[in-house]
């Protein structure tokens, strides 16, 4: 029988990174199980068991729309980010030093390929100075719903926008926030709110003077003298015109419309506004809405902070968890800039991002009833409400009038866009009359001040209520600091981090704020500059730590198994400030059974890894395992079992095979595998005297089922752009 000595086992788990998790995102259960495919035997096709391919990449699993060619790549040092060039024929587009970000662009190499290169070198320990390596997400505008009623409040709506005229009764949300009274204390003097969105135009008659004559591009990732005002459509469609530009036109006017006495005025009139323009038409994009890469984001968020700004309005969002968003919202917040997101538009309770970051204000919809409207997207993340239904704001000079050929000016929007903008505008005004207060203190000031509109207290809904700017601009007594936690998943056997575990922090039993741990935590322990799952400026509390994953899983590979979550939880007290870290162990449990009724001898075979040889061997009854135990070698019919025995992440690839090499007949083999909880059935299967039969030959087998592993677009893979 062979053997690994313990100590052997003990060095190897803490060796490298579990393949399991290697890049494994927001992922669900697989199936509910047991499940038994067939009543009658299927047979199989044997296979030789050396023809199983060396690993030398692990497909990953990819949760949204990415840019093709691109990829992101986090390091800690240059020397590292110089090892991935290599190893993915890459070069260099663009670098961010705060961040330690590089964008990198491919040749002749697939996004998943490159990933799964640098998730194996990392498995091997061969890269231990890369924090993350990440798809360059697609993230998209939240859509603005122009309004089709043509009364709000009672008033009909003009059909000809007047600048000279004004348009002040017509803006509702104003009302509902006090903002009148709130004037009187603040106006956002001094303050700067990047507007990060679709660009401004900077000479509108309501925003002339509002606006910093220079604005940065995203997209080029450039500076640009001058008002960001001139804007000349890629395409000739109408609906790529209608949106050029105007979307953060409006967002502008809600925070900073001049307050003259003609048209609409901000709710804080004395704000600058600074463009940051992250979405722009591009030909790759055609025919789409406006998307943006969260490496071109995360430079935008990056550069206004560099400027100079205090707060910064993000109307838009999407799928897939980016480290490379999280790190840039994590310099935003740690160098004082309040961050200010739109929930979404979408009704549901869901999570996207930047809106389920922690320490970012994420914002939801009212109406003029002083009630939740019905578009706006709910979940345990959200902070406050706004006005954000038939909101009356800027829009570009270029927009005309139906039917009269003069400029619109103004348009009548609805949706968690125009919320946001309200609160970004308030956000401003506490700053002003608060100069030192934290990105927390003002996100706290702005709920707790909130008139509860809904469920008594914090609901999923509304969260602590819609806004009162009157009453936050009059507060200058700063409530507590914030908390900030580090969350580590780490083995059970081991004790060692592991990489790329969802986390939850749950509160009162809603989940609260959402992260996800890296390669850093692996390779740097507790106190790194950066790593393991970050949790910073959260409200303090008693929290449930959840984190979860996908157990021995490599997502692509149809060699591999099993897809079943495992999950580790602790209650914590989170005080203000820093907090020790939360340490969570996690562990694998696996049961596989061979069951025959002929008398000939199968045998259930494992692939399992020999960290003295350095190579993947098969696993029999008759060989011995290396990480478990085999109940006995049936030669004559009946079971035999493998129990893992060593609880552990690391090197937990476990290939599974019926091996008909010494059978003297046909035979009616079943498999049922039992791990983590969870138990399912395969076979019954027909396997011929002298076959191999490794478990993606199996009819049923787990990869053949619908499932999250396959991008967003099922086994074709995902959209790419």
């Amino acid at each position: 029988m062979r053997e690994v000595s313990e100590m052997t086992k003990r060095i190897f788990v803490f060796g490298l990174i579990g393949l399991a998790l290697i890049l494994a995102g927001c992922g669900t259960l697989f199936g509910p199980g047991p499940k038994n495919i067939a009543n009658n035997p299927i047979p199989l096709t044997p296979v030789d068991p050396s023809a199983i391919p060396a690993m030398e990449t692990l497909p990953v699993r990819i949760d949204g729309d990415y840019i093709q060619g691109e990829i992101i790549v986090g390091y800690r040092d240059e020397a590292s980010l110089y090892q991935v060039l290599s190893l993915v024929n890459g070069r260099i587009k663009h670098q961010t030093p705060q961040i330690n970000a590089a964008l990198v662009e491919l040749s002749g190499m697939s996004v998943p390929e490159a990933l799964g290169r640098i998730a194996w070198a990392v498995r091997r320990g061969e890269l231990k100075g890369i924090r993350y390596a990440e798809p360059n997400y697609l993230r998209e505008l939240i859509e603005p719903l122009p309004a089709t009623n043509p009364e709000v409040m009672g008033a009909i709506l003009p059909k000809v926008y007047d600048p000279n005229i004004d348009l002040r009764p017509y803006q509702w949300g104003l009302d509902a926030v006090r903002a009148e009274e709130a004037w009187n204390y603040a106006t956002g003097q001094g303050i700067i709110v990047a507007v990060v969105d679709t660009g401004v135009d900077g000479l509108h008659p309501d925003l002339e003077g509002q606006v910093i004559g220079e604005w940065f591009d995203a997209w080029n990732l450039t500076w640009i003298s001058g008002y960001d005002s001139s804007w000349e459509p890629v395409y000739s469609s109408v609906y790529q015109r209608w949106f050029e530009g105007s979307h953060g036109t409006h967002v502008a006017g809600i925070i900073a419309a001049k307050n003259d006495g003609v048209g609409v005025v901000g709710l804080a009139p004395a704000v600058q506004i600074l463009s940051i323009r992250i979405f722009s038409p591009d030909p790759v994009l055609a025919g789409r809405t406006y998307f943006v890469g969260d490496y071109n984001a995360a430079v935008g968020i990056i550069e206004a902070v560099e400027y100079g700004a205090r707060v910064l309005n993000n109307s838009w969002g999407g799928k897939g968890y980016s480290q490379t968003l999280k790190a840039a919202i994590d310099y935003a917040l740690m160098n004082g800039a309040v961050f200010v997101v739109s929930m979404g538009n979408s009704y549901l309770d869901e999570v996207g991002y930047p809106a389920g970051y922690p320490g970012v204000i994420a914002v939801g919809a009212t109406n003029a009833q002083d009630k939740k409207v019905d578009f706006s997207t709910v979940g345990g993340h959200i902070s406050v409400s706004a006005p954000g239904d038939r909101v009356l704001s800027c829009v570009p000079r270029w927009m005309e009038q139906d039917g009269t050929g003069l400029p619109l000016l103004y348009d009548y929007w609805g949706g968690t866009s125009m919320a946001a903008p309200h609160v970004s505008a308030l956000a401003a005004m506490v700053l002003e009359r608060n100069p030192t207060a934290t990105p927390y203190q003002v996100k706290r000031i702005i709920e707790q001040t909130a008139t509860d509109i809904e469920a008594p207290g914090f609901d999923q809904r509304t969260g602590y209520g819609r806004i009162d700017a009157a009453h936050a601009a009059q507060t200058t007594t700063l409530p507590g600091e914030g908390a900030s936690v580090a969350v580590f998943a780490v083995t059970k056997s081991s004790g060692f981090p592991i990489p790329y575990m969802d986390i939850t922090l749950r509160k009162n039993g809603i989940d609260r704020y959402f992260g996800q741990t890296d390669f850093e935590g692996y390779y740097h322990g507790f106190f790194s500059d950066w790593g393991y799952g970050f949790f910073l400026e959260i409200e303090p509390g008693i929290y449930e730590v959840i984190i979860g994953g996908e157990d021995t899983t490599l997502y692509w590979w149809s060699w591999m198994r099993v897809a079943n979550r495992v999950t580790a939880r602790e209650t914590v007290t989170l005080g203000p400030g820093m907090n020790d870290p939360v340490v969570l162990e996690v562990n694998t449990t696996l049961q596989v059974t061979l069951t025959w009724d002929e008398p000939v001898d199968l045998d259930l075979a494992v692939w399992e890894y020999d960290p003295v040889n350095g190579t993947y061997v098969w696993s029999t009854p008759k060989t011995g395992a290396l990480w478990g135990t085999f109940s006995g070698d049936a030669q004559t019919g009946g079971s035999e079992t493998y129990t893992l025995v060593v609880p552990h992440w690391d090197w937990d690839v476990y290939l599974l095979a019926i091996d008909a090499s010494n059978a003297s007949a046909t035979a009616t083999a079943s498999i049922t595998v039992m791990q983590n909880g969870v138990t399912e059935v395969y076979g019954p299967y027909s396997v011929q005297a002298g076959g191999f039969y490794p478990s993606n030959t199996w009819e049923g087998w787990w990869e053949n089922t619908p499932h999250p592993f396959f991008g967003v677009t099922g086994p074709g893979g995902p959209v790419v752009y």
